[in-house]
C-alpha cells in the first residue's frame, strides 16, 4: 500500500460459485438405470466434501450451483428408485461374473487419480500393475483370466473406496476399517461400503438445503439439462464469435430455450424452497437473446467468465478490462438493471488446476494475496472489491492430496480470519451483493460466448458437433409437426428426451478436444434420446441416428496427447521457431486443457517437444500467443528424477528464470525468444549411458506451480549409448 493511503479502508468481498453438475446418465427407456457412476462416485467425494467444509467454517458464505439433473440422479440413487451400471457390478458376487463382465471392471475400475488416489493404495497400485497402465498395451482377455477371485474383489473394494472423500474416512467406520485393512476383502465388506456409498449419497441435498437454510449458502441452478442456451436459441449467434467457423443449417429453438429456465426453476423452488434469483449459465454461455429469456423467466443475475466482459461493450463507451471485473454490471432489460458477474478466471482456474500441486500454505497465501491487491485497487477509486470466484465444485478435489482437505480447511480458516495484510476480507453469495451494491457500470452490447475462449467452439463449428445440431434439428421439427396429434403423456416424454438431448454435455465429448475412455456411451446416450423422440411420434428413426457421431465412439480410441521421440536431435538452442528441422523427430506433449471434465483458460505452455543425443536432454516449450507477447513469465524448473524406493530414490530441481534472453547454470542453459528452448548435460548430471531417468517440467510464478508437463507422473528415458550399443526408450 502507498504511504499515502486509500480514500477509505479496502476490503474484498469473495464470492464463491460452486458448480455441481452430472448429465443424464439414465437410459431412455427401460428401467432407467443409470450408465456410468460419476453421480455416486462424486456424491461420496465432493459434492459432500464441499458441504462439510462449509459446515465447519459457518464464517464462510458461497453460492452453490446444483443442476436439476443432477438432484434428479442423486434422488433416485439415493431413494434406491435406480442405481448404476457399475454398481451392478460391484453387487456382483465375483465368482459369478462373466469373462466379459471381468473385462469390464479391469477396464473401468482403475478410473481415479493413479497418484493421488490408486498409488497411495499398495495393493490397488500392484494389481494396476499387474492388469497394465496402459489401456492400449494390457491384453484385458489375459488379465481377465489371470486376475484371481479374490483380486477382482479387491480391485472392486479399492476402487469404490478410492472415491470416498476426507468426510467418508473421517467419519464412517466401514471406510475407516476396509482402509486400515488394505486387502482380501470380504462379499459381506464390499457390500457393507456400497450401502455406505447410497446412505451418503441420500444425504447430500438435504445436507446443502440446510446450508441453505441457516444462511450460509445461497442454492442455485442452470437450464434444466445444462444447454448451450445461445446456441439453442439460435445456432447462428457462433457468427458472433467465430466469423470463420463452418456451423450447421441453421436452427431456433427459443421455445425450448424457454423451457429449460422455467422447469428449471419451479424444479428448484420445489425442491428446495425460497426464492431462485440467479443461475449460472450452462458453460458461461451467454447472449443478448439468452439473458432476455433469462430475464422474461424471473432471473436476476447471471455468472459468466472475465473475457466476456473485455469484448462487451460498456455504456460509457470504455474498454472494459481486468480491473472492471471486481463489481457487479448492470445490462438494461425491460426496464431494469438485470445483474451479471464475471468471474477472475485466475484465481478460478488456480484452484482448479494449480493450487492442488503446491505447499498449501503457498496456495493459500497466493489466493488471499491476491483478493488483498484487489481491494487495495479498488479502495483507491473509493469502492470496495467484489472477487468472484466460479468453478466445478466436484472435479478438481481428485487432484488434492487428500480429496482437497487441507486446502479447504487453511482457505476457509484464512478467510474466516477476515482480514490479510491490512485489507479486510469477507465471503458473500451474489445476490446479497447485488442487494448491498447495485450496479453502477453498464453494459449496452453483451459478446456472445461462453468461459471457453468467448465463444462456443468446444459445442459448435466441428463437424461432428454441427451433425449433432442437425440431428437436434431433425428430431425438433419432427415433434413440432406431430406433437399436436400425441397423447399428453407421450407428448411429455417426447419433448423430455428432446430436451435431455439439447445437454451441453453430450457436444463435449465431440470433436478434437476432450478424451474420455467411455464415448461410446455418452454418444449412444445421445441418440437414444433422440430416437425415442421419433418412436413417441410414430416416425421411422433415421439412419443418421443409428450411427456413432463421433470418431471416438466409433471404435477409434483416442490417443493421449504424446508422440514418442523417434530419432536422435541436436537442436540449435536458439529461441528461434525456426528451422523447424532442428526438431523433427522429436517427441511431442500437448498439454490437455484441463481433465476430461474441466476445462482450463489459463495456460501458459500450448505444446512441449523434447528429444536427445549423446551429451543432453533438450526441451522446447511453446506458449500460447499470450504468454507469447510477454518479456517475463516466472520460473521453469526441470525436475529429474532417478532411482526409485528401493534402489534409493534422487530428485534434482533445475531452475531458470523465464526472460527473454539466455540463461545459464552448471548443468545446461534455457534460451527465451520466440520460444523457450533449454538443454541439459548428461554429464553434469551425473546421468550414466543406459540409466534410466525420468523428469517433468514445472511452471511457476510467484513460486506457485501453476502448470506442469505432464500433467501427471513423469517421462522416462533411457540415457542413449553409442551407436551399436544400444537404443533410446521413452515413455510416459
Amino acid at each position: 500500500m502507498s504511504s499515502k493511503g486509500p480514500p477509505f479502508p479496502p476490503e474484498s468481498h469473495v464470492a464463491f460459485l460452486w458448480h455441481l453438475h452430472q448429465p443424464d446418465y439414465r437410459a431412455a427407456t427401460g428401467h432407467r438405470e443409470m450408465r456410468l457412476p460419476w453421480v455416486r462416485l462424486h456424491a461420496t467425494r465432493g459434492y459432500t466434501d464441499l458441504a462439510v467444509a462449509l459446515e465447519r467454517h459457518p464464517g464462510v458464505r458461497s453460492t452453490v450451483n446444483i443442476t436439476c439433473v443432477l438432484a434428479d440422479q442423486l434422488h433416485d440413487l439415493g431413494s434406491g428408485r435406480r442405481g448404476d451400471r457399475w454398481l451392478d457390478l460391484s453387487r456382483r458376487r465375483t465368482e459369478n461374473l462373466s469373462m466379459e463382465e471381468r473385462i469390464e471392471i479391469l477396464r473401468h475400475f482403475f478410473s481415479v487419480n493413479w497418484e493421488q488416489d490408486c498409488r497411495r493404495m499398495e495393493r490397488y497400485w500392484s494389481l494396476l500393475h499387474k492388469r497394465g497402465r496402459d489401456l492400449k498395451e494390457a491384453d484385458l482377455h489375459r488379465a481377465a483370466r489371470a486376475f484371481t477371485d479374490q483380486e477382482l474383489r479387491d480391485v472392486v473394494v479399492l476402487f469404490n473406496l478410492s472415491w470416498m472423500g476426507f468426510s467418508a474416512r473421517e467419519s464412517e467406520p466401514v471406510v475407516r476399517n476396509l482402509l486400515a485393512k488394505g486387502r482380501e476383502f470380504t462379499e459381506v465388506e464390499k457390500d457393507l461400503l456400497l450401502d455406505t456409498q447410497l446412505r451418503i449419497a441420500s444425504e447430500v441435498l438435504p445436507r446443502w438445503q440446510r446450508l441453505a437454510e441457516r444462511g450460509q449458502v445461497e442454492l442455485v441452478t442452470s437450464p434444466y439439462y445444462h444447454p448451450i442456451l445461445p446456441l439453442l436459441i439460435d445456432t447462428d449467434v457462433a457468427r458472433k464469435c467465430m466469423p470463420e467457423s463452418m456451423l450447421p443449417p441453421r436452427m431456433r429453438r427459443p421455445e425450448d430455450a424457454r423451457l429449460q429456465i422455467e422447469r428449471a426453476a419451479r424444479r428448484h423452488r420445489e425442491r428446495f424452497g425460497g426464492a431462485l434469483r440467479g443461475m449460472w449459465p450452462p458453460e458461461g454461455a451467454v447472449s443478448e437473446e439468452a439473458l432476455t429469456l433469462y430475464a422474461r423467466c424471473g432471473i436476476e443475475w447471471l455468472v459468466t467468465d472475465e473475457e466476456i466482459l473485455k469484448r462487451s461493450q460498456t455504456a460509457d463507451g470504455t474498454q472494459a478490462s481486468y480491473r472492471d471485473l471486481y463489481q457487479a454490471w448492470g445490462y438494461p432489460l425491460e426496464g431494469r438493471d438485470f445483474g451479471l458477474f464475471f468471474r477472475d478466471r485466475v484465481l478460478s482456474d488456480r484452484i482448479g488446476f494449480a493450487y492442488a500441486h503446491n505447499p498449501v500454505e503457498d496456495a493459500v497465501r497466493d489466493f488471499m494475496d491476491r483478493c488483498a491487491e484487489v481491494g487495495e485497487k479498488r479502495a483507491r477509486i473509493g469502492r470496495p472489491a467484489l472477487v468472484p470466484v466460479a468453478l466445478d465444485g466436484d472435479n478438481p478435489w481428485e487432484n488434492y492430496p487428500d480429496s482437497g482437505r487441507t486446502f479447504l480447511t487453511r482457505l476457509f480458516e484464512a478467510l474466516e480470519a477476515g482480514e490479510h495484510a491490512g485489507v479486510r476480507i469477507e465471503t458473500t453469495t451474489f445476490s446479497r451483493w447485488l442487494a448491498a451494491h447495485p450496479p453502477e457500470r453498464h453494459l449496452v452490447r453483451l459478446h456472445p460466448g461462453s468461459w471457453i475462449d468467448a465463444s462456443f467452439r468446444i459445442w459448435i463449428g466441428h463437424e461432428e458437433t454441427n451433425r449433432a445440431w442437425q440431428l437436434i434439428g431433425d428430431a425438433g421439427s419432427v415433434l413440432d409437426a406431430r406433437g399436436a396429434q400425441l397423447a399428453p403423456e407421450n407428448r411429455e416424454e417426447a419433448l423430455d428426451n428432446l430436451l435431455a438431448a439439447e445437454g451441453s454435455d453430450w457436444l463435449w465429448w465431440m470433436g478434437d478436444d476432450f478424451h474420455t475412455e467411455t464415448p461410446e456411451i455418452f454418444d449412444q446416450l445421445f441418440r437414444e434420446r433422440l430416437a425415442r423422440v421419433y418412436e413417441l411420434t410414430g416416425e421411422a428413426t433415421p439412419h443418421g441416428l443409428r450411427r456413432p457421431v463421433s470418431a471416438a465412439a466409433q471404435g477409434a480410441v483416442a490417443s493421449r496427447p504424446l508422440r514418442e521421440p523417434s530419432r536422435s536431435i541436436t537442436p540449435l538452442i536458439d529461441g528461434k521457431a525456426a528451422p523447424y528441422v532442428d526438431w523433427q523427430g522429436a517427441g511431442f506433449y500437448k498439454p490437455p486443457q484441463g481433465g476430461a471434465q474441466m476445462y482450463r483458460t489459463t495456460l501458459i505452455c500450448e505444446a512441449m517437444y523434447w528429444g536427445a543425443d549423446l551429451t543432453e536432454l533438450f526441451l522446447r516449450l511453446d506458449p500460447t500467443p499470450d504468454v507469447r507477447q510477454k518479456d517475463e513469465w516466472g520460473d521453469l524448473e526441470v525436475v529429474v528424477v532417478r532411482g526409485d524406493e528401493v534402489t534409493g530414490r534422487e530428485e534434482r530441481r533445475l531452475a531458470f528464470p523465464v526472460r527473454r534472453g539466455a540463461h545459464r547454470r552448471p548443468e545446461g542453459r534455457l534460451v527465451f525468444g520466440d520460444i523457450v528452448e533449454v538443454a541439459l548435460s548428461f554429464d553434469a548430471l551425473g546421468l550414466e549411458p543406459g540409466e534410466e531417468v525420468r523428469f517433468a517440467v514445472r511452471l511457476l510464478v510467484d513460486g506457485v506451480e501453476v502448470e506442469r508437463l505432464p500433467r501427471y507422473g513423469h517421462l522416462k528415458l533411457v540415457v542413449p549409448k553409442a551407436p551399436g550399443s544400444g537404443g533410446t526408450f521413452w515413455r510416459m
